[in-house]
Order: C-alpha cells, then sequence, then structure tokens
C-alpha cells in the first residue's frame, strides 16, 4: 500500500493529457503489471484515496472500475480491494490500454439558448475525462442533418443527437448504430430506435406545473403547447392530463389548445414556438370568456407567447392570468411579472453532462444496453402563478 501511495503522481493541470481516474488506472496498472504491488494485496479503500489525494469518490471509483475491468483487482463484499492472485508481470493486453474517445454533438439547435447550455455540460464532461469533442450544428438543413448522422467524419466513436421525428431520420440512426456508432438521445427520444437517451421527466414537469395551479386557484388548467411531437411534448401532455384527472376534471377537450406544426417545421427554426404560442393564447382568450386563466404553458418560451396575448388583449399576468412554464430560463425570473417554472435538477447543464456520461459508459462498455435516463424537476415558484 506505501509503494502505491508514494508512486502516484497525478497531474491536475487544465492541459493534462488524461482526467485524474485514468491517471490514477493507469499509475495503479503499472504498479501491479511491474510487482510493485504484490498478488493478493490489499488496496485502500475509496473513501480513503479520495481524502489522501484531494479528488472526489467518483474519481477513485471510476478508475476502480476499470481496473476490475481489466481483471486486476476484485471487490470483496462490495467493499475490500484486493489484487487478483495470478497475475503475472505485463499481463495487461494492449487493448486493454488506456483509449481516449472522440464525440460528436449534432444540433440543429445551437441558437437555442436551453440547449446552449445543455450543450455547456457536454463539453464540461469531456474537459473532466479528456474526451475529443466536436460540434457540428446542421442549422435549418434536413439533408446535411441526415447525412451527418450517417457519415459525423472520420474518428467519431460516439455521437450525442437532439432527434427529430422527420422523414428519414430513424433510417439514418439506425444505419449509424450499425456501423458501429454509439449514440445517446438529449432530451427527447425516437420510439422505434433501439438507443439510449437523457432527459427531463417531462411527464412530472406537466403534474408539478398543473397541480399547483389547481390547488392554488380551485380551477382548471389549459393546456397551452405541443400535443404530439417531440416525445417531450407527448410527456407533458400525459402529466396535464394525469393531474387534471386526479382532480376529478375528466373533460379536458375544451382546454386543450395544440400547435398544430409539423415536427419538421420545428427542426427548421427555433422561433416557431413564440408565433405559435401568441396565436394560441389569442385563441384561447378570445374563445374562452372567464374571470381569470390558469395555463400550464409547456416551457418558458411559450409562456412568453402568452404574455405577448395577454397584454395585446388588455389582461394581466397574476391577475387575470396565471402561468406556469418549464426549464427555469435565465430569463424567467426577469420578466415583468417573474414566472413561475419547473427546472432540472441540479440545472439544464447536468441534462448535457449526464448525456456525455451515458455515451461514454456505452463506449467504455460498462452500459452495454439501451437505458432511458430522467433527471428529476422541481417547481419554483414565483408571481405568475400564485399573482
Amino acid at each position: 500500500m506505501g509503494k502505491l501511495l508514494d508512486n502516484v503522481v497525478l497531474d491536475r493541470n487544465r492541459s493534462k493529457k488524461l482526467p485524474l481516474y485514468q491517471q490514477i488506472r493507469e499509475q495503479i496498472q503499472n504498479n501491479i503489471t511491474s510487482q510493485n504491488i504484490v498478488d493478493g494485496e490489499q488496496l485502500p479503500s475509496i473513501a480513503y484515496l479520495a481524502k489522501k489525494w484531494g479528488v472526489t469518490y467518483r474519481t477513485i471509483k471510476a478508475a476502480y472500475d476499470l481496473l476490475e475491468e481489466d481483471g486486476l483487482i476484485n471487490f470483496e463484499n462490495g467493499k475490500s480491494v484486493k489484487v487478483i492472485a495470478g497475475i503475472s508481470r505485463g499481463s495487461v493486453s494492449e487493448e486493454r490500454k488506456i483509449t481516449k474517445f472522440s464525440l460528436a454533438y449534432i444540433t440543429c439547435h445551437h441558437d437555442d439558448a436551453y440547449y446552449s447550455i445543455a450543450y455547456q455540460g457536454i463539453r464540461n464532461f469531456c474537459i473532466e475525462n479528456g474526451l475529443e469533442l466536436t460540434l457540428i450544428d446542421v442549422g435549418a438543413s434536413r439533408k446535411r442533418f441526415i447525412d451527418t448522422v450517417v457519415n459525423p467524419g472520420e474518428g467519431i466513436d460516439g455521437m450525442l443527437i437532439l432527434p427529430f421525428e422527420t422523414p428519414g431520420f430513424e433510417d439514418a440512426v439506425k444505419k449509424s448504430i450499425a456501423s458501429g456508432k454509439k449514440i445517446v438521445f438529449l432530451d427527447r427520444f425516437l420510439p422505434n430506435i433501439e438507443a439510449s437517451s437523457v432527459e427531463a421527466d417531462h411527464f412530472s414537469i406537466a403534474y408539478q406545473a398543473t397541480t399547483h395551479l389547481i390547488m392554488t386557484h380551485n380551477m382548471p388548467v389549459y393546456y397551452l403547447a405541443f400535443v404530439n411531437s417531440p416525445s417531450g411534448a407527448r410527456f407533458w401532455f400525459k402529466g396535464w392530463s394525469s393531474a387534471m384527472d386526479s382532480y376529478g376534471y375528466v373533460n379536458r377537450k375544451p382546454y386543450i389548445f395544440d400547435f398544430p406544426v409539423p415536427e419538421e417545421k420545428l427542426a427548421d427554426t427555433v422561433d416557431i414556438g413564440l408565433e405559435y404560442s401568441v396565436n394560441a393564447a389569442l385563441d384561447l382568450f378570445k374563445s374562452r370568456k372567464e374571470s381569470k386563466y390558469c395555463i400550464f404553458s409547456g416551457n418558458d418560451f411559450i409562456a412568453r407567447g402568452i404574455y405577448i396575448a395577454a397584454e395585446q388583449l388588455g389582461l394581466q399576468i397574476g391577475k387575470d392570468v396565471f402561468i406556469v412554464g418549464s426549464n427555469n430560463m435565465p430569463f424567467a425570473e426577469r420578466m415583468p411579472v417573474p414566472l413561475s417554472s419547473v427546472k432540472t435538477v441540479p440545472s439544464i447543464q447536468d441534462l448535457g453532462y449526464q448525456a456525455a456520461k451515458l455515451l461514454y459508459e456505452h463506449l467504455t462498455g460498462s452500459v452495454n444496453h439501451p437505458v432511458r435516463r430522467l433527471l428529476p424537476v422541481e417547481l419554483v415558484v414565483r408571481e405568475s402563478s400564485i399573482g
């Protein structure tokens, strides 16, 4: 144990060639194969090394997990860590050596503030773990999007993709998976594709928002958002429907104000949501005469359209109209009437971070089957929903 502690030297510079957990893995690996650590020797606990070297518990755990995959150590009873007996000098094969992966993030919405924030999380994970990252913004070109998914460029091992349910897209993803590429979808999924995704819990977003408005104002809540696509919107709709049903509002049809826009148009521009939300809100206010309105707006961008429509008709947010959005965008608390919003916990950045982490787990083989990971959400109450 002493030799192990004495020999490990960590490069903590920002420009380091390997992330800390890989440095630790490599140096312990070298010690074992050079017989500086003998067969059957017990290694220090994760907690001890984390404190000793001033790193996180997760860093040591990642290094130990990889060493166990290398066949060099074994967790006994999930706690005690021992070098496996029978390891001979130089026994770690070349394919077991550290591999540096190249990731690509493919999007048509890099000019969307929400996904720009999520991208920072992707980038942070790649910096921490010494991964190469290529950002590919395909803009409004559907053909370029499909072509890039099929062929992202030489040396790309895995892709993070903001997917759309548009013609040709599923086939492109299937071709890429068949060629050996690892793929993780960001914040949505394609129902006919066996691929992993990391998403905010869109069902709970709508359920929490709708429940809050019903309990606060003792009245039904209008749904003003996309209904059928993308996948996140479908879960918004399910969450809103479930909350309405829970409080006895079973006739929900009069309260639905959908945006009748095909998904291929959503892939072309980020501005279309504002246009449709203004028009839908005007339709709601003109066709439904209420003393006050409670609205779940899908997200904060849609909520801005409702603010605009309400102002045009002389209605006041927080007095005549009560709204909850989602994503807790930076502008939400700076609206003329601060906007209540359901946020991703701990942040939008973590959405990107966790998506990159899951892709890395696929590349290293620690996850070898499709999974759908949902990040928790919580309501941030402001004046727009309570007055």
